[in-house]
């Protein structure tokens, strides 16, 4: 019973432990902020447009990552976010590009997607699907972004 007990108890820190801390902010610029807001694991993404969809399925053992963003611009000014720049890199070292962006709420005609502008003094959350896949057990650490590495926090 006691060796039972032990293994639950063993079990909930180690999920506890894993848990992103969702109020830390990082800095993306000078102006502009983010924080990660969640991060989901998908074995199957989907592309394309209304009639036609393309079904991207992850080989067995990995999953596809998402990260949802919320920026905050803190400028009088509408800023650029180059989703270009922003990368996670694996326990390999491996970085891991953005393959597809959306910005909630907000219909936009930009031919490239991957750069998105922020109003001033707004928040908005992004959704990002970054390729190729991760193992299905790798936790998320590290953003490249530019010339900086960022470490996200975990509680």
């Amino acid at each position: 019973m006691n060796k039972l007990l032990l293994i639950l108890f063993l079990f909930s820190i180690s999920a506890t432990a894993q848990k992103l801390d969702r109020k830390a902010y990082y800095e993306y610029s000078e102006d502009l902020e983010f924080r990660i807001f969640g991060i989901n694991k998908q074995r199957i993404i989907d592309r394309g447009n209304g009639y036609y969809t393309n079904n991207i399925v992850a080989e067995k053992g990995r999953r596809f990552i998402t990260i949802i963003f919320e920026f905050k611009n803190n400028s009088s000014q509408s800023q650029e976010i180059d989703f270009n720049e922003i990368y996670i890199r694996d326990n390999n070292g491996e970085l891991h590009k953005i393959d597809f962006v959306v910005m909630s709420m907000k219909l936009t005609a930009r031919t490239n997607k991957l750069e998105q502008k922020l109003k001033a003094n707004t928040k908005r959350k992004i959704v990002a699907q970054f390729r190729p896949s991760f193992d299905k057990d790798e936790i998320i650490d590290e953003l490249v972004i530019g010339e900086k590495i960022i470490k996200l926090n975990y509680n």
